[in-house]
């Protein structure tokens, strides 16, 4: 699904609002199956958002991982020793770049995560594959039971460790702005809840209001009934009065007539 695709490719700040107007256009169009599946889709992590991003701007990248993860296996499986060495070096250069090219001030933690996501994508061609469709929620998308010996998450030249007061304050930021946007979705949510109500109440005063109109429309068509009824009643009553008098002067005129 494109639009899914696109969903992912979004800046993360931008996700859920993304998501649920998708999932609203989906359930409009009818498709009720496809709005479900929308509306479970995860929000991806900051180091998921960061290799989403990656693969969208630099797929070139993504390409090295591939290449990189062939040659390991065929090194693994011819048993070369030098090879594997120089490939592991290969490997601790690549993962240490492609960290560096995803993000800047990022912290600790999700440095391990976007480390851990590459290992497992040139360790494994279906992780691969997975982290080439730039759909990522997190780095549980990519994990894997089993990977060849030697491809441990080790560091590597990437970034020096963080001061703990630093990471402290980076993991404070982080979960202010995850607080904060979880504050704009509620009031999001709770403002399209208000204009479904206030919707919903003019539809019913303007029900009521048309079943006022029907009603007295009713009451005027009955007494109009009523009318038409007694209007009948006298006409017939004024005929036969009519035909009595056209009788009696009928006798007379026969009787004069007799004289």
């Amino acid at each position: 699904m494109s639009d899914v695709d696109d969903l992912y490719g979004l800046p993360r700040e931008d996700f859920v609002p993304a998501r649920r107007d998708l999932a609203k256009r989906l359930r409009a169009a009818g498709d009720r199956e496809a709005a479900t599946r929308v509306e479970k889709l995860p929000k991806p992590t900051t180091s998921a958002w960061l290799v989403n991003r990656l693969v969208r701007a630099e797929p070139e990248r993504v390409d090295a991982l591939a290449e990189l993860g062939s040659d390991l296996r065929a090194a693994h499986a011819g048993a070369d020793g030098a090879r594997l060495r120089d490939l592991a070096k290969r490997r601790a250069e690549l993962i240490a770049g492609l960290v560096a090219a995803a993000g800047g001030d990022l912290s600790e933690a999700t440095i391990r995560e976007l480390e851990e996501m590459f290992t497992t994508a040139i360790a494994d061609e279906t992780a691969t594959a997975t982290l080439r469709a730039g759909r990522l929620a997190s780095v549980r998308d990519l994990r894997v039971e089993q990977t060849w010996p030697g491809l441990t998450l080790a560091p590597g030249p990437t970034a020096a460790p963080v001061a703990p007061a630093r990471q402290a304050r980076r993991s404070a930021r982080e979960a202010l702005v995850e607080a904060k946007a979880a504050v704009k979705e509620a009031e999001s949510q709770r403002a399209e809840a208000d204009r479904a109500v206030s919707s919903a109440e003019k539809a019913v005063t303007k029900a009521e209001e048309r079943v006022r109109q029907l009603n007295a429309a009713l009451d005027e068509a009955e007494h109009a009934e009523l009318d038409s009824r007694r209007a009948l009643q006298s006409a017939r009553r004024d005929a036969k009065a009519a035909e009595r008098t056209a009788s009696l002067a009928w006798r007379k005129l026969q009787q004069v007539e007799a004289e």
